[in-house]
């Protein structure tokens, strides 16, 4: 390459003639667009400082210079992430937001709001500056296009596009609650609802993808956008609604997808219809276009299904299966692109697994299709994916599909799918790990015949390793599926799972310092460990000590207002032990105080599940198979502390179950 005259280029941005360098950075902006080589060459040549320093300069004689200089930059920032990073570390970031200041020149604020469009493409990129001194502010009224003055059509057109602009900036800039907060503060959702209304096919997609990521996961701000009034006083999702049967399949898609985010923010409950009937076909129908639009479809249908067993049914009902199980069996895999760590059929593939996934979480009706369409060799063989995505959306299918004992019996196992599930414990990926893990809740529970061939890869010592990880989700679906695994088995099953894990850790876990979740798992293992036999119970007592047993015991049933489900599982771990032997029983009898009349208040829970499991701890301790004079005072000594008389004033109690238990409970007081 002769580098001859782009050298000479960058040496006249130093000219002190503003006709020099304008001419230098339009020599440069056609060189670099759309070539990485040149973006490259002129990076190494260090054209990045200057381009800053022309942006932070305060001499406004000649504007052109700044605009051209903003759009070279935009232009390497096209170029990928780490354009993106030498463009941040140079520090353009701060003046090109400078530049989007209303008082600047339109040209330079559309260009400004183009680069900061294309930076913060980039998933790495810092987004902290736009919420600092006055730049959301700036951005938020550049939302409105009238804010630039236009005086023409051209001018007019040109404010629009520059709104798109900030609209999809502001879109790329709410990843976290906070900042969803900070834009919502600044007056964003009254600009983005009148952008719905402009006219520009364009703006108005920007401003409904700005609007679906302002309210996802966010009841509040869902509940704020449906109550934002247009200029027009149109409702908002009426608007939608509208733009939902434009003749562009971007325009309903991202219209699609805003009702979505309004429907799982629980916004719009009384459009229930609308969401079944229109929303759910179009994204189906969508299914049938090429590109991008294809691609998003499967990711925003998979996110409006999930945990709603009626949309399942519905999106079975409209054909979906087959058209998602076409694009996993038959979507050619391509190389990565732009920002994007897989190509575009590797995004459809994984985006169509996720649907699957989806579909068949909840219903048998699901799992059936999925399984009729003969695609699950396929999800076992995109276990072995070179994209992670596409690696644990496969096994997200297979806990989908793990779901029916008959599958897991059957077509599951036919596949052979535990070894290569096994495999994917050691990814390199958490995520991938997190959601084998997942998988495999369902593969080591009793009735499943792929549990044996899991302990016999390792799987006990894999999951005690990821019990240790400091990543909270991988260590609560490692312990959920020990949890699993010693669930109603053979006490040889559950000492050699001790052996590996040790009782140690398991009250380590008991107490974990990050996850609740992670807490109350360990406490289901404990339940399990000490579940069905007395020699069970016995090999707890052993493992962790009578008093060490009971001082957890004792402190989770502190845990009144705090868990409800930290409760259940401490009282079921209570139960278990007073179904055992009388020296189980006589553990908790000799902690009045602490253990006995806590679960008498628990008795009166709000809770009906936990009123039900603290009678039937009491069943337990009342249970005798013989008069002796220990099973007597145990009883006599329930009495004075007043169970029997809280008993009597539950047998009207709201819950069947609990009034069914009572029935047992005074059956049993009244034979002694």
């Amino acid at each position: 390459m002769n580098s001859l005259k782009h050298n000479q280029a960058v040496d006249e941005l130093n000219s002190s003639d503003p006709a020099v360098r304008v001419k230098a950075l339009r020599f440069i902006k056609n060189n670099i667009i759309g070539n990485r080589t040149k973006k490259d060459l002129y990076i190494q040549l260090n054209v990045i400082p200057k381009l800053v320093k022309f942006l932070k300069s305060k001499d406004t004689a000649d504007s052109q210079v700044q605009i051209q200089a903003a759009i070279v930059l935009g232009s390497f920032a096209y170029g990928g992430e780490e354009n993106v990073t030498e463009i941040a570390k140079h520090g353009a970031i701060k003046p090109l937001l400078e530049c989007i200041s209303l008082q600047n020149d339109p040209r330079l604020i559309e260009a400004a709001a183009r680069a900061l469009k294309a930076i913060y493409k980039c998933p790495t990129a810092d987004k902290n500056d736009i919420f600092a001194d006055h730049h959301l502010r700036d951005l938020i009224a550049l939302l409105n296009p009238d804010s630039l003055h236009p005086k023409t059509e051209r001018e007019r057109i040109a404010s629009v596009h520059t709104a798109e602009l900030a609209a999809t900036i502001i879109a790329r800039c709410c990843d976290t609650n906070e900042q969803q907060i900070q834009i919502a503060n600044a007056g964003a959702f009254p600009a983005l609802v009148n952008l719905l209304t402009c006219g520009f096919s364009k703006a108005q997609e920007a401003a409904l993808d700005a609007l679906a990521y302002l309210c996802r996961e966010n009841p509040e701000f869902g509940k704020a956008i449906v109550e934002t009034k247009s200029e027009t006083s149109d409702s908002p999702v009426k608007i939608m609604l509208n733009l939902i049967q434009d003749k562009s399949s971007t325009m309903r898609l991202i219209a699609a997808k805003c009702l979505t985010h309004l429907s799982r923010a629980n916004a719009i409950g009384e459009y229930s219809n609308d969401i079944t009937l229109i929303v759910l076909p179009t994204l189906v129908k969508l299914l049938d276009e090429k590109g991008p639009v294809r691609e998003e479809a499967p990711h925003v249908l998979a996110y409006l299904i999930r945990d709603n067993e009626e949309l399942q049914k519905a999106a079975c009902d409209s054909d979906a299966v087959p058209k998602l199980a076409d694009f996993v069996t038959h979507v050619v895999d391509q190389e990565s692109s732009y920002y994007d760590p897989v190509g575009d059929g590797d995004k459809l593939k994984e985006n169509a697994l996720m649907a699957l996934a989806a579909i068949s979480s909840l219903t048998d009706d699901g799992r059936k299709l999925v399984v009729e369409a003969k695609i699950i060799p396929h999800i076992v063989a995109a276990m072995s994916h070179r994209s992670y995505g596409i690696r644990a959306a496969a096994c997200q299918c297979t806990r989908s599909l793990s779901r029916s004992i008959n599958i897991l019996r059957t077509s599951l196992v036919d596949a052979g799918v535990a070894t290569p599930l096994f495999k994917l414990l050691s990814d390199d990926s958490t995520d991938v790990q997190a959601t084998a893990c997942a998988t495999l809740c369902n593969l080591v529970l009793d009735f499943s015949p792929m549990k044996k061939t899991i302990m016999e890869l390792g799987g006990i010592e894999k999951l005690v390793e990821l019990v240790r990880s400091p990543d909270n989700t991988l260590r609560l679906n490692a312990i959920w599926a020990l949890k699993n695994l010693v669930y109603q088995a053979e006490s040889d099953v559950k000492e050699t799972v001790m052996k590996v894990l040790t009782y140690q850790t398991m009250e380590t876990l008991i107490s974990d310092q990050e996850s609740v979740e992670v807490q109350e798992q360990a406490l289901n293992l404990l339940r399990n460990l000490a579940c069905t036999k007395p020699i069970d119970i016995e090999e707890v007592f052993k493992g962790l000590s009578e008093n060490k047993l009971m001082s957890i015991i004792e402190n989770k049933l502190c845990w009144w207002n705090e868990n409800e489900e930290i409760i259940k599982q401490v009282l079921y771990v209570i139960n278990n032990i007073a179904s055992g032997y009388e020296r189980h029983k006589t553990a908790i009898m000799n902690r009045p105080t602490t253990i006995l009349t806590r679960i008498l208040k628990y008795m009166g829970h709000d809770n009906p599940e936990i009123r039900v499991i603290a009678v039937w701890v009491l069943i337990n301790l009342l249970w005798t198979e013989d008069k002796s004079a220990s099973s007597q005072v145990r009883v006599q000594k329930l009495r004075d502390l007043g169970f029997e008389d809280k008993v009597k004033s539950m047998t009207n109690d709201e819950n069947l179950d609990v009034r069914e238990r009572v029935k047992t409970v005074l059956n049993q007081f009244s034979q002694v």
